[in-house]
């Protein structure tokens, strides 16, 4: 039933987005100029999982049964050949973009979905252009090659990238989009709106004469700014709505792509060529987005488990700057006393100190840092051997601290009770 339930779903949303693709553009090819019912399938599919992709992919051939038999009027057997380019073809493109089960937000996952997209249109056009030339010799078949090919790959990259964005999506109270990135999204957004009505207005070629091809391109940084702003899923509703925009004032003869035509609806096909484009662009940009978000949100919560480690077990960790001898604590340490003002703290408990190796505080190099180990040794602190290059590490060790509780002070300047250089570091961590 689960499954019955699911593949009347697929149709029914399959057979709704066939309607509005018919309504925003007419033409004389036999191929549907705009296509988003092949999103619908492909979005289905990248969902779900693949023992659950037999009864999508029926729902979604019953649809294109149906489709080719009312609006194509194809016979019973050429619809069922429409359908089987339909579910072929998209079964492909979501096995290609479900290679690894990548989330399509990230870059590798964009790239997959993307190869799917471009293999399902290519595949999908070829067949169909085979299925136009059997029941319609008189089609130009090329012409419907590229609208198939057009139509098609806009509509999964459209459609299919909206739908995953949102799944698992719910409704929460908190933890949504801060107000200033919505806010900018929407300035941003309204600013996109603003440059299509004005770039694709009525005898754009009149108005803007030889610079109305190159004014296409003015709309499209103001989406790409809100959909980086408003995130995965209000990127991709912006992405679908400003596309369809685009679309529907070509469609209706505004614009400059509608300016010469060779054929009617040769101007839709040549507009969903320049969305695609951005399209793909903005599926990109966004998974690079998501990606470094993502790298940042890590990084983040394992430096506060460093942190958080360190605190635990009494370590601090100081990185020191070989030119200029300056040196960074790590956190919960606190200032003490210490030679020539130098990063000079104290921790409780057990210290660590990594200081680069062969260096002096000024930044000359020593030696096999010798001199510098000379010093550890001195304030009863064991320098770690050279096996890292570029770094000696030293802890505190057993044997300074038993010196001092029984007494028995060495006679190096650190612990003689001298001012020497390295003296604040035998003083004992409280």
């Amino acid at each position: 039933m689960q499954h019955l339930m699911k593949a009347a779903l697929v149709a029914l949303l399959w057979l709704g987005a066939a309607m509005l693709s018919r309504s925003m553009a007419h033409a004389a090819t036999q191929t549907t100029l705009v296509w988003l019912s092949s999103g619908i399938t492909f979005a289905a599919l990248l969902v779900s999982a693949r023992w659950a992709w037999p009864a999508l992919l029926a729902g979604a051939g019953v649809a294109a049964t149906v489709w080719g038999l009312v609006d194509h009027r194809l016979g019973v057997g050429p619809a069922l050949a429409f359908a089987g380019i339909e579910v072929s073809s998209m079964a492909l493109g979501a096995w290609i973009a479900t290679l690894d089960r990548q989330d399509s937000q990230t870059p590798r996952g964009a790239a997959l979905l993307m190869a799917g997209a471009v293999a399902a249109s290519l595949i999908g056009a070829t067949l169909a252009t085979l299925l136009w030339g059997w029941q319609r010799p008189d089609a130009d078949l090329g012409v419907e090659w590229r609208a198939w090919a057009l139509s098609t790959i806009v509509g999964l990259l459209l459609v299919a990238p909206l739908v995953t964005a949102f799944q698992g999506f719910r409704i929460r109270r908190s933890g949504g989009l801060p107000m200033a990135p919505f806010l900018g999204g929407v300035v941003a957004f309204a600013g996109f709106i603003i440059a299509v009505l004005l770039v694709f207005s009525d005898q754009a070629a009149q108005r803007w004469g030889g610079v109305a091809a190159t004014l296409a391109y003015v709309p499209m940084p103001f989406l790409l700014v809100a959909s980086l702003m408003w995130g995965a899923r209000g990127g991709t509703l912006a992405t679908l709505l400003g596309a369809l925009l685009i679309i529907g004032r070509t469609a209706q003869g505004d614009g400059p792509f509608a300016f010469h035509e060779g054929f009617r609806g040769e101007a839709v096909v040549e507009v969903q060529g320049f969305v695609m484009v951005w399209a793909a662009v903005l599926l990109v940009t966004r998974a690079l987005a998501e990606g470094r978000r993502a790298a940042l949100a890590r990084a983040d919560e394992w430096h506060l488990r460093y942190e958080r480690t360190l605190q635990a077990v009494g370590v601090a960790s100081v990185e020191y700057d070989a030119t200029t001898g300056r040196a960074t604590w790590g956190g919960g340490c606190r200032p003490g006393p210490g030679p020539r003002g130098v990063g000079r703290r104290h921790y409780p408990g057990l210290a660590r100190l990594d200081r680069p190796r062969g260096t002096r505080p000024g930044g000359s190099h020593l030696a096999g840092g010798g001199a510098g180990r000379a010093r550890l040794q001195r304030a009863g602190l064991h320098a770690a051997p050279a096996g890292r290059t570029g770094a000696a590490r030293a802890r505190a060790a057993g044997r300074g601290a038993r010196r001092r509780r029984s007494g028995r002070a060495g006679r190096g300047p650190a612990e003689s009770g001298g001012r020497g250089e390295d003296s604040w570091l035998s003083r004992p961590f409280s």
